[in-house]
């Protein structure tokens, strides 16, 4: 009987976070963002981690899912990447440009109010 309320705590737990992602996702979509995309512009603004490695790694993807997402925040005009960074063409620096950094200041506002 123990496993079985554990199993029913368990399902309850998932069925609440897929809730909670489902109405940041929808939040999100309003300003032209995932949730996801969020995240991301959160890392490099509030984080200072604005190099892909850094991305994949702290959303433990690999490397080109994180390329795909930052690809996706580029052609948003969100970011822009910076290449040949310290005279090493294989370096991506990452940058929010004005257009993110005012779409992730509104998200970010609305979003505390739902969690």
């Amino acid at each position: 009987m123990a496993e079985q309320h554990e199993i029913l705590s368990i399902s309850e737990w998932y069925l609440d976070a897929q809730q909670k992602i489902s109405r940041l996702n929808k939040a999100s979509e309003a300003y032209g963002l995932t949730y996801d995309q969020f995240l991301v512009l959160e890392q490099i603004i509030e984080l200072g981690n604005n190099r892909p490695g850094q991305i994949a790694k702290k959303f433990n993807t690999s490397l080109p899912a994180a390329s795909r997402k930052l690809n996706a925040l580029q052609n948003k005009h969100y970011i822009m990447k910076a290449h040949n960074v310290d005279d090493d063409q294989r370096t991506v620096q990452l940058e929010v440009t004005r257009e993110g950094r005012e779409k992730y200041a509104a998200l970010r506002d609305v979003l505390y109010q739902i969690g």
